[in-house]
């Protein structure tokens, strides 16, 4: 009956054993185990089915069916939970989306003023300079720069219009925002406008990809503001670029730690499963990356550590790969 049993229900015995509440699971099943076994052997030292055997067998049955009853209510509250940070988690997508959208609107009302009067202001420097007050004229675009147009918030996002695949650029937009919001000083470069990617990619490989190298850089940089106790100790460079549908090239460059160049790291080093210079880190980022490279022939990706920089740089050249076979 057993066997039968398990044969029938060994898909959802799989799911239970390799879900997230798999320990609840194996806990219910020693437990019963335990406790018949333990029946198991009162009943042969016994060898006739007494009252004590009977009081323990009805025991087991209803510790059973209460610890069903509490597994089932721990995995429903827990899927709750999971939901609950699911919506936290899109809301603070939507909330970063929206500040995008209303930096784009900022932006183009100020190109739009700026415009209205950029007539009066290129007549008056010019009247300054002609007259030789250089030092004026100077003065005067401080000023205006100073008193109009914020320069920091305007770069914040910069050149991001021009990547229209929404997936690359949702995963982007919340790691540009928390570059911003940590005061940590970045330059995110994308020329050319993006439309597509090559069809063979999973869009979803490129995001995780382009996530796991962001937030090393992130933590990188956290970790080197630390040590040096200087806001301008740290600097993370992003470029995304394509000309072509069937090409993209993604490069992220940090500054990095004195310790870890004075380590002499291999990058061959860095790619192996959990290798990692943080503590209590698992280090598996870039281990998942080599993974995800290994899927793709026409896929490259390099890593350099060279004169206190980290620099990661990809590319996906499908007409190279063509012609390699």
């Amino acid at each position: 009956m057993m066997i039968v049993a398990i044969k029938l229900g060994n898909g959802k015995i799989y799911n239970y054993l390799a879900n997230q509440n798999n320990k609840i699971f194996v806990g219910i099943l020693a437990y019963t185990y335990v406790s018949t076994v333990s029946i198991s052997i009162i009943y042969i030292q016994s060898k006739s089915f007494t009252p004590l055997t009977l009081f323990f067998s009805l025991y087991i049955l209803i510790q059973t069916i209460f610890a069903i009853f509490i597994y089932h209510e721990m995995t429903m509250v827990q899927e709750k939970l999971l939901n609950k940070k699911d919506q936290e988690k899109l809301k603070q997508q939507q909330h970063q989306l929206e500040e995008y959208a209303s930096y784009l609107e900022k932006s183009e009302d100020d190109l739009r003023a700026f415009r209205h009067d950029y007539k009066n202001i290129l007549n008056s420097l010019k009247v300054s300079a002609q007259e030789g007050n250089v030092q004026e004229v100077i003065q005067k675009l401080d000023k205006y720069t100073e008193t109009n147009l914020n320069s920091k918030a305007l770069l914040k996002y910069k050149d991001l219009n021009h990547i229209y695949v929404k997936s690359i650029k949702s995963i982007i937009i919340p790691k540009i925002t928390e570059l911003y919001n940590l005061d940590i000083p970045y330059n995110f470069e994308c020329r050319n406008n993006i439309r597509n990617l090559p069809d063979h990619v999973d869009e979803l490989d490129l995001v995780r990809i382009i996530g796991i190298t962001f937030d090393n850089a992130i933590e990188e940089s956290k970790a080197l503001i630390a040590e040096k106790h200087d806001i301008r100790s740290a600097e993370v460079q992003i470029m995304v670029y394509s000309d072509d549908p069937d090409e993209f090239e993604f490069e992220i460059r940090n500054k990095i730690q004195n310790k870890i160049q004075n380590k002499n790291i291999s990058t061959s080093q860095i790619q192996q499963r959990g290798f990692t210079t943080k503590k209590d880190h698992k280090g598996l980022g870039l281990a998942n990356i080599k993974e995800i490279e290994s899927k793709y022939p026409d896929m490259s990706i390099s890593y350099t550590i060279q004169d206190g920089w980290f620099d990661f740089y990809m590319t996906i050249d499908t007409e190279d790969g063509e012609e390699d076979e």
